[in-house]
């Protein structure tokens, strides 16, 4: 099994200090350590760390559930692991069936037993100021991405009673081609999904015209190192609040951790003073979506934009402290 993942993983390096994973961030793939130790943060304020090293998978809960990290991961010393995604298990599967299904048996039972460890570490901590019931999930499952496509066509047919070549009235659904290679993620509140957006990686498949309409030609970034957001729905009642903005954040780590340096996205004219307060930047003249009419191409600076957000972080954490 072990030399079933050796065979398909990418190799990836961190330096002592690097962070492998932020808690609470989303990343396409999950790791296999195989040399050096990495401290294993549950919480930062109650000091509740574990230490972990080779031979050790990290980050299979939010690979596997589709939430956020559940700890921050850091490199003790000098960390070499395997970065393993839905792809490098999709050859396992399809070159060794068998091995491939210790792995699934080997992930659940970790996952399971991590799950279990990590309730029984964090059970004596003071609670901690509650996220007035919001989750973000990146969609891992059919029934999943379902619930995504459905809160799409409530948004643009029933709410906004736009039109569009992808709906589909009988199941309440849109769905198009670029559902096959994107991550869609979906934000509930109190268990109910109030929003959806989706990211596509330019890596991973075409994008017919949108590389001219958002004139990526005339930006330091090629469609191979970005990222393109293709779609965003969020209900009525929710419009305006902290959903946009927690579903941006999910989307934001997750490209990162994908190595993309830009996102792409295109917003109807009234919105882009706002994602200009983001760090987006327009690229291009406005065009006419077919769902959302006349639109503003607008990219934002990955790098630049994490920068701002760490700087941030350490600022509200010594206030904290």
């Amino acid at each position: 099994m072990l030399a079933a993942l050796e065979d398909v993983g990418r190799p990836v390096r961190f330096g002592p200090g690097d962070i492998l994973r932020h808690k609470g961030a989303f990343a396409p793939d999950m790791l296999l350590l195989q040399s050096g130790k990495v401290d294993v943060i549950l919480s930062e304020m109650e000091d509740v760390h574990l230490t972990t090293g080779p031979g050790t998978i990290v980050g299979e809960i939010g690979f596997l559930t589709g939430k956020g990290a559940s700890a921050t991961l850091r490199a003790v010393t000098d960390v070499t692991a395997l970065s393993l995604d839905s792809m490098a298990l999709g050859r396992i599967q399809h070159g060794n069936p068998a091995v491939a299904a210790d792995v699934l048996r080997h992930l659940a039972g970790l996952m399971q037993f991590r799950a279990q460890q990590n309730e029984a570490l964090l059970a004596e901590l003071m609670p901690q100021p509650g996220d007035g019931g919001f989750e973000i999930i990146r969609c891992s499952t059919l029934d999943q991405l379902r619930i995504a496509q459905r809160v799409r066509y409530d948004v643009f047919c029933l709410e906004f009673g736009r039109s569009s070549p992808y709906a589909d009235p009988v199941e309440g659904t849109i769905v198009d081609d670029l559902d096959r290679n994107g991550a869609s993620f979906v934000a509930y509140h109190s268990r109910q999904a109030i929003g959806t957006m989706r990211v596509n990686l330019g890596r991973d498949g075409d994008f017919g015209i949108l590389p001219e309409l958002y004139g990526m030609a005339d930006t330091p970034f090629s469609i191979h190192n970005s990222s393109v957001i293709t779609k965003y729905a969020i209900r009525e009642a929710w419009r305006g609040g902290s959903a946009y903005i927690r579903l941006f954040a999910a989307i934001g780590t997750y490209v990162h951790a994908s190595g993309a340096r830009a996102i792409f996205i295109d917003c109807v004219p009234d919105l882009a003073r706002f994602y200009a307060t983001m760090g987006f930047t327009r690229t291009a003249p406005d065009f006419i979506h077919y769902e959302n009419g006349l639109s503003v191409p607008m990219v934002l600076d990955l790098d630049d934009y994490q920068r701002r957000m760490s700087f941030a972080e350490r600022y509200r954490r010594n206030r904290w402290h």
